[in-house]
């Protein structure tokens, strides 16, 4: 379905990446997992991708700074936050942060895939207003 759609998964937890890859995969999307802020960067210099998705918990940053380097240095792309917190007060965080959108781990398949699907324009987010033609 993506055959040419590069996701980065930037998370310490290798459970998640897994089962984020997974999901991915099942979409046809090609996934890169990283570990850190510093080594997402490092694949985000050598390569394009359509999408990160990103742990709030990374090692050598908070929230808000991993959102804001990565939307950044992706150019505007999707950032979607992967948190083990099913928590509103974190969700708002996230999408005050510049966040796409907020998937909790470990991630319902279905919910990750529709999250994915928005993020790269397939379908239109839940939830969010769009505008028609008159």
């Amino acid at each position: 379905m993506f055959d040419s759609c590069q996701v980065l998964i930037a998370s310490s937890d290798p459970a998640y990446c897994a089962k984020l890859a997974e999901i991915a995969g099942n979409l046809g999307m090609q996934s890169f997992a990283c570990a850190s802020l510093s080594d997402a960067r490092a694949q985000v210099d050598k390569q394009t991708f359509r999408v990160v998705l990103c742990a709030d918990d990374l090692p050598d940053c908070n929230l808000r700074m991993a959102v804001r380097v990565l939307a950044a240095a992706t150019r505007g792309i999707p950032v979607i936050v992967v948190s083990h917190l099913a928590d509103w007060d974190a969700y708002i965080k996230a999408l005050d942060a510049g966040a796409f959108d907020y998937i909790v781990c470990p991630p319902d398949p279905a919910e990750a895939e529709r999250i994915l699907r928005a993020a790269v324009g397939l379908t239109p987010p839940l939830g969010r207003a769009s505008r028609t033609a008159a």
